[in-house]
């Protein structure tokens, strides 16, 4: 898929070790709280694994990663546009892409978490139908907030 200068590819499932040192190396530029041995275990312990990539020319600028939450809801997980490129309209892209392909997979419904530190990402899924349906601080004392969207 071209989007100007930009291109999107879909890969389902586990990705191969080459792809996911490309991600991780976006991932680690992305999240100063980044903890790759956790990414890792969870991209090959969950189903339905979907990613949405963003390239210009060769170089990954952006993914968006997700998988099945239960039988109906298709779960947000992780996702990101290197600094330098952002304001350029990849991250819209990339959530309309993922909300595209879970459709046709047959979810109901899609759901998120963010923190309020990353005000970009909030701002996205609230543009984009997304109701923020609980609040609430994890183990490690980060506030999450929880965002839900009917498909």
């Amino acid at each position: 898929m071209e989007h100007d200068k930009f291109t999107f590819k879909i890969v389902e499932g586990v990705p191969s070790k080459k792809l996911l040192q490309e991600i991780l190396i976006v991932y680690k530029s992305i999240f100063d709280d980044y903890k790759l041995i956790f990414f890792k275990e969870r991209i090959h312990k969950k189903e339905d694994i979907l990613m949405i990539l963003c390239y210009q020319q060769k170089q990954l600028l952006g993914f968006k990663i997700g998988y099945r939450y239960n039988d109906i809801t298709f779960y947000s997980w992780v996702g990101g546009v290197l600094p330098e490129n952002r304001g350029n309209g990849i991250a819209k892209q990339l959530v309309q892409l993922q909300e595209q392909k879970a459709i046709e997979k047959g979810y109901q419904a899609l759901r998120t978490k963010s923190m309020n530190r990353f005000k970009p990402m909030m701002i996205l899924n609230l543009k984009n139908g997304f109701d923020i349906t609980n609040i609430y601080t994890n183990e490690v004392g980060q506030t999450k907030i929880v965002f839900e969207k009917t498909l």
